[in-house]
């Protein structure tokens, strides 16, 4: 695989307990990015993201999130997983300032 992770996400409307159980319960994983600039809420397909992770380098590089086809760089921040399932239930994602 190349040096550079790309995910690829959605801008959600909704914030809060209810919405983002109504993502995961979609089939998505719901995510924030923030830093060096407004912090925006995002929705990514958990089959993409379990790609991702199963790679080691993803949680020390420096990936590319494409929200709604605008790229921006960022560091994984933290990642929520379920405690019994294979499920990731977060992902906060770092903007990082070129």
């Amino acid at each position: 695989m190349s040096g550079v992770f790309e995910f690829v996400a959605e801008h959600r409307k909704g914030a809060g307990k209810s919405e983002a159980r109504r993502v995961r319960r979609a089939g998505g994983v719901p995510a924030i990015i923030y830093g060096h600039g407004e912090p925006q809420t995002l929705l990514l397909s958990h089959n993409e993201v379990l790609k991702h992770l199963s790679h080691d380098d993803v949680y020390s590089s420096v990936v590319n999130v494409t929200i709604d086809g605008k790229t921006e760089k960022a560091i994984l921040k933290g990642v929520q997983r379920h405690p019994a399932k294979p499920r990731v239930i977060h992902l906060d994602f770092l903007r990082v300032a070129n």
